[in-house]
């Protein structure tokens, strides 16, 4: 249903409308609207005539006595017009609504009258008029080609410029063609944000409690569940409600993770993927260093101090628990949790565009946490003094990504995490922009036994009361294990368990965990994981970080160091011999291929 609206609602209106008309009042006359496009636009003080944002422009220009038409290659020329509006329009005869070319000569000369208000409405403009994909517009077929022209001229001409009259292209799919969207096309574009928090709280209190719009699970507050919807558009809201109204299933957390993945999926094409944590610190075994420290970070972010770092590196040897503590941390802060997919294509100027994407979809759904996992594979490298082999593609990537972070605005709001299991391939540049380095090494022989029932719980397995932790980090095999390692380890003995008693699920006993330990087979180079976590203590930004002293700076008295730090780190005060760190990272260098597994 349309909706109209009034003077009273503009304090209400969403913040792109608000933009929309101040630059309308500074006189411009063409926009591209992109991104959520196809969700509703929900005013408080008149909800029951929401709509989608082409009928909601329609019906407000219709309001102040535009002439409004519509146009889209699947549906011709339209009228605009909403049924209660108080003139008519009619459709001219002697054009062919279907011929885009016939069509938008016809509809300039509506553009430059002065004797009526006209504004023209674009929809679907990505089939119009597509991106090129960074080659010339000869790639475009001639119809496409003057499509662009035609449309690139109401942006520059004088004489729509002297009229009130409006151009307005609608792009779904963010791929309008770059001669439109570039600055100084004389488009203004206007991202349509997702839904922010307020919103969509109100939205969802007037459809449970107004309109009795089906039911949230018997755990799940209406405050919860207007905060776990931070990523979802207005639109996947009501149909998850209606979903539940139609059917009698309450809505639950686990439809709302699944909802919100696909949401973004087809929002961002899979630029950032959702991570949804189910567990907090007190499913972390070990760590107590980066535990320590990330909960002096949360009480921080919690009482609004600006005290606190805008971005967090997590360098180490692979399968020691930064994934995983990432997820803690997120659940712990009650941020939205993105994880930074492949931003990278081929195409001049795709790149940058899809970054921009990612990080306006981060400033919309603040607070959140950006995580970049293997930072080393995406941004790394060490680099020369020269430019880079892609056009200076990477230099402007990460200049972007520099500047984001380093924004005063973000502080507190926006974190970014990441994660590294090769910390040598990251130039000096790249690690300077982390105010805080965390290393991760392997598990000690306590850590060990604290590990093992955490790791049996996460695949569903029971440890009999027999088990003797002490006999299995004897092992030597174990000798410098990763946390993966000894899941494998816990999944082998889980099945030695069950064939022995020929049921699944059997509890997993000292026997069956001492012979999977005793089979297992590192498939690691150890002179790579040393080389690995040595680089990362030297990158280690402060030496309470390092895990062998407390918060306080002490000596942790119950960590045993790993055989590779004595003669580089003190037993009893901690303290790192850094010429003794950087002598044994020479040699390791010359016996070892780091670039090796």
């Amino acid at each position: 249903m349309l909706w109209r609206v009034r003077s009273t609602d503009v304090a209400t209106v969403p913040e792109w409308v608000q933009k929309f008309d101040r630059h309308r009042q500074a006189g411009v006359r063409t926009f591209i609207l992109t991104f959520n496009t196809n969700d509703f636009v929900f005013v408080p003080s008149d909800p029951e005539r929401s709509s989608r944002p082409v009928y909601f422009l329609a019906q407000k220009l219709a309001d102040e006595g535009y002439t409004v038409y519509g146009f889209s290659l699947g549906r011709g020329l339209f009228s605009l017009m909403p049924p209660n509006a108080r003139q008519r329009v009619s459709m001219p005869s002697e054009v062919d609504g279907t011929n885009p070319e016939i069509v938008l000569r016809w509809l300039t000369r509506q553009l430059q009258q002065l004797e009526r208000k006209v504004a023209i409405i674009v929809d679907y403009a990505d089939h119009l008029v597509p991106n090129a994909q960074g080659l010339t517009s000869a790639v475009l077929q001639p119809q496409q080609l003057i499509a662009l022209e035609i449309l690139h001229h109401w942006a520059n001409s004088d004489a729509i410029r002297q009229t009130d009259n409006l151009a307005i292209l609608f792009s779904h799919e963010n791929q309008v063609h770059d001669l439109l969207m570039r600055s100084g096309s004389g488009y203004i574009v206007l991202q349509i944000p997702l839904p922010d928090s307020h919103s969509r709280f109100t939205f969802v209190r007037y459809l449970l409690q107004e309109m009795r719009l089906g039911q949230l699970d018997s755990d799940l507050t209406l405050e919860e569940f207007a905060h776990i919807t931070g990523g979802l558009r207005l639109v996947d809201i009501h149909e998850l409600l209606t979903f539940s109204d139609s059917t009698g299933e309450k809505v639950t957390r686990d439809m709302v993770r699944e909802r919100k993945a696909e949401t973004l999926r087809q929002l961002c094409q899979d630029l950032v993927s959702v991570v949804e944590p189910t567990f907090g610190f007190e499913e972390v075994a070990g760590l107590q260093h980066a535990v320590d420290y990330f909960k002096w970070l949360t009480c921080q972010i919690r009482v609004g101090s600006e005290n606190v770092p805008q971005a967090i590196l997590l360098a180490g040897v692979p399968g020691c628990g930064k994934s995983y503590i990432v997820s803690a941390l997120g659940k712990e802060l009650g941020f939205l949790v993105f994880k930074l997919g492949a931003i990278r294509e081929r195409w001049v100027g795709a790149s940058e565009r899809n970054l921009e994407k990612v990080l306006w979809v981060a400033e919309t759904l603040a607070p959140c946490l950006i995580w970049v996992d293997e930072i080393d594979r995406i941004f790394g490298g060490q680099r020369s003094a020269g430019p880079s082999a892609d056009a200076g593609t990477s230099e402007r990537l990460m200049g972007r990504i520099w500047d984001f972070m380093g924004s005063m605005k973000h502080r507190g709001k926006i974190l970014w995490v990441a994660t590294t299991n090769r910390p040598d391939l990251l130039d000096a540049a790249t690690v300077d922009r982390f105010q805080v380095v965390i290393p991760f090494l392997h598990p000690t022989r306590k850590e060990i036994a604290a590990l093992l029932p955490v790791l049996a719980k996460q695949v569903n397995r029971v440890l009999a009361d027999d088990i003797k932790p002490e006999e299995i980090v004897s092992v030597p095999s174990l000798k410098l294990p990763t946390v993966r390692a000894l899941q494998e380890v816990i999944g082998v003995a889980g099945f030695f368990a069950d064939a022995e008693s020929g049921q699944p699920g059997t509890p997993i006993q000292q026997r069956h965990l001492l012979r999977a330990a005793y089979e297992f087979k590192p498939n690691y180079n150890p002179f790579v994981h040393e080389f690995i976590a040595l680089t990362a203590i030297r990158m280690t930004s402060f030496s309470f970080l390092l895990p062998w002293r407390t918060f306080d700076g002490r000596r942790r008295p119950d960590y045993e160091l790993p055989e590779y730090l004595k003669g580089i780190v003190d037993e009893a005060t901690g303290e790192v011999d850094i010429m003794a760190l950087h002598r044994r990272l020479a040699e390791l260098r010359r016996v070892v291929d780091p670039f090796s597994s």
